[in-house]
């Protein structure tokens, strides 16, 4: 094979292994953003734990954000959680539309909450969220989510516009 042959071939290897590395990405974005409702709703601290860097934030609106990982899995213990999981809930997120940069990103998605009532049950909330995200140790982990009630509230409804230059999903 000439140098420019050989040229070519690296430029399509180098090529293939970046595609291969934007979806092995967005795969495991998608995994940690999914993984959220059946760790919260099966009181599993140590997961939801693991999804947030050690000095990560879930700013959920309303209080204080919970800061740090030990806070953000002990959400799990609140009262309001507490009786939506002793009810019967299910916290369901959509699928994350995700802008990757590098070692960072970004998705927004939207989360119900289902509580179990009689029969059956009703959707209890709607929220906007957005995550910030970072790899770290070759992992994805969460920065930043925040989450807000999807109630009219334009401050809600500007978690999902995506950044402007953001590549598409």
């Amino acid at each position: 094979m000439t140098d420019g042959g050989t040229a070519a071939l690296q430029r399509q290897v180098d090529a293939l292994t970046a595609r291969v590395r934007e979806l092995e990405d967005r795969q495991a974005i998608t995994q940690l953003i999914a993984s959220y409702g059946p760790a919260v709703d099966s009181m599993s601290a140590g997961v939801i734990a693991e999804q947030f860097a050690a000095d990560g934030v879930y700013d959920a609106g309303g209080s204080d954000p919970y800061i740090g990982r030990e806070a953000v899995a002990g959400l799990i213990h609140g009262d309001m959680h507490q009786g939506f999981v002793h009810a019967g809930c299910a916290h369901v997120l959509s699928l994350p539309v995700i802008d990757l940069d590098g070692d960072r990103a970004t998705a927004v998605n939207h989360s119900r909450v289902y509580l179990h009532e009689g029969q059956g049950w009703r959707l209890a909330r709607v929220s906007a969220n957005r995550w910030r995200l970072r790899r770290r140790d070759r992992r994805w982990e969460v920065e930043l989510r925040t989450n807000r009630l999807l109630d009219g509230d334009p401050a809600a409804r500007a978690l999902l516009v995506r950044e402007q230059g953001s590549a598409g999903a």
